[in-house]
């Protein structure tokens, strides 16, 4: 569908995509699915007020062991036990301009998903972000997610009394100003899967991240 673009941060240097407005439970679980021509830039919340970055991350393949979709509900908690995060989340909708707004910079141990795509555990890319950083916190709730490893799990608690559990596939880097839209947020062929997205990269002149690291999971049931 690539008329119908999925999410670009704001506040990110360059040209913002327009994002779908919310619709149906239908137009939502395919609103991050297939978006072929859409730019997504993750990003400058993430301004460096230390840490490093991570550049050697295990290639994302597609998993054939994901499970049946879950019936559509919000999450309001992520767990990942790997790297110590266990985050409230909220939800980031759509600026005036159809630009996603970035996560609160004043919560900076709080993640949010993006309540225009999927339900994490519906079919389609469900997307949840977080910041690496922030001007005032070293080290925020994504703080470690480069350091993830295939296979980590990854729990998300969703409002109707379910969880959940994914599976990592691998983890990726990529330059903001050529983020891969159609590989991260494509078609799934009707899977369950999961994104998690922080900054990354290296610092630009004006501190921040040049680049956004993207963890690729699948659902692989729910508890």
């Amino acid at each position: 569908m690539p008329d119908a673009p999925s999410p670009a941060v704001s506040d990110t240097a360059g040209s913002p995509a327009r994002a779908p407005r919310r619709g149906g439970r239908a137009h939502r679980a395919a609103a991050l699915a297939g978006a072929a021509c859409l730019t997504v830039l993750l990003a400058t919340g993430c301004s460096a007020a230390g840490g490093g970055n991570g550049t050697a991350h295990v290639n994302a393949t597609a998993s054939s062991s994901a499970a049946s979709a879950l019936a559509p509900a919000a999450p309001d908690r992520v767990t990942i036990p790997a790297i110590g995060v266990d985050a409230p989340l909220d939800a980031v909708g759509l600026d005036d301009r159809g630009v996603m707004r970035e996560p609160d910079i004043a919560k900076p141990d709080a993640a949010a998903w993006y309540d225009q795509g999927p339900t994490p555990g519906e079919a389609g890319a469900a997307a949840i972000v977080g910041h690496m950083d922030t001007p005032r916190a070293p080290r925020a709730v994504f703080f470690r997610l480069k350091e993830l490893t295939k296979d980590a799990r990854i729990e998300v608690h969703r409002e109707d009394g379910t969880t959940a559990v994914f599976a990592v596939d691998g983890i990726e880097t990529f330059k903001k100003d050529a983020f891969p839209t159609d590989k991260v947020y494509g078609d799934t062929s009707g899977r369950p899967e999961l994104r998690l997205i922080t900054c990354g990269g290296t610092l630009t002149k004006d501190r921040h991240w040049d680049s956004d690291v993207v963890v690729f999971a699948h659902l692989t049931g729910k508890a």
